[in-house]
């Protein structure tokens, strides 16, 4: 009975022995692990983004500011790249000029700027835009957030869709034209302006509009005035709409044509002229 407890003591002492050793080898691989992974998020790139959540409407591009590190002892290149829903596009800026990629010294860092332009049409919520920098294995992420507020659309026609007329040397135009917010944010400060042929005037009813909401119109009123002794012939009218964010246009097409008035005085002229001419004849052909 003595004997077996001793074997038994001794089964137990070698038991004990065997689950010390392979904790520590557990112990050291864990510390193996953790060290390595240490040196190499050591030598991984550090990319950072300032403020990562920007809201914009649809229209406007989302600038984010950025820098890259290079934690390494060697010169690297870090690629840019970046996950973008359809439509959409970015472009990357270091020291004023346009790059995918950046060349770093050791332990040195650079200014980054990231361009973000939205689809058009895009969605109004939050879209998330991951951006990478890649180097020899090694890729650093960052998640920017791009909200789309909202839309700033705006058209302007005439009232009629018509998109030419008529007038004569010497008079008054009147064009009537339709602003409308077809976006889905309010817009401010509209201001209306004519671009027109040499010598022309023109004036408007009103030449701003405080506050247009989405969905609505507002009707305008120009006069255009042609010159006298203009040429008879086809000419632009260019009309613009626009505010702080965005601007629409329409071209008319103005057919000027002599007056009536000053056809008959053209007719007179030469049939005095004629006249002339031949009294001129008359007089001095027989001599």
């Amino acid at each position: 009975m003595f004997k077996g407890f001793i074997f038994t003591e001794h089964l137990k002492s070698r038991i004990v022995s065997k689950a010390l050793i392979l904790a520590c080898i557990s112990a050291s691989y864990a510390v193996q692990n953790v060290t390595a992974q240490e040196a190499n998020n050591a030598l991984s790139p550090n990319f950072k983004v300032r403020l990562i959540n920007l809201e914009a409407p649809s229209t406007e591009v989302f600038r984010y500011n950025g820098s890259i590190t290079n934690p390494s002892g060697q010169e690297r290149i870090y690629e840019l790249q970046a996950s973008l829903p359809p439509g959409w596009s970015v472009a990357y800026k270091t020291e004023g000029m346009q790059v995918t990629s950046i060349n770093l010294e050791p332990h040195t860092s650079k200014e980054v700027s990231i361009e973000i332009t939205p689809s058009y049409t895009a969605d109004i919520k939050k879209h998330i835009i991951p951006v990478k920098a890649i180097t020899q294995g090694d890729t650093a992420v960052v998640k920017l957030e791009s909200v789309i507020k909202g839309t700033y659309k705006m058209e302007i026609s005439t009232q009629n869709q018509v998109l030419s007329g008529h007038t004569t040397t010497g008079s008054k135009k009147e064009l009537f034209l339709t602003v409308k917010n077809t976006g889905s944010m309010p817009l401010e400060n509209i201001e209306l302006a004519t671009q027109l042929p040499s010598k022309w005037e023109s004036s408007f009813e009103a030449d701003k509009i405080d506050k247009l909401d989405p969905g609505k119109t507002k009707d305008v009123k120009v006069n255009i005035k042609v010159p006298d002794k203009t040429i008879a012939g086809d000419y632009m009218v260019n009309v613009s709409a626009k505010n702080s964010h965005l601007e629409s246009s329409l071209a008319y097409r103005m057919e000027v044509k002599t007056s009536l008035l000053t056809g008959w005085l053209g007719m007179l002229l030469i049939i005095l002229a004629i006249g002339f001419i031949y009294i001129l004849i008359r007089k001095y052909g027989r001599r």
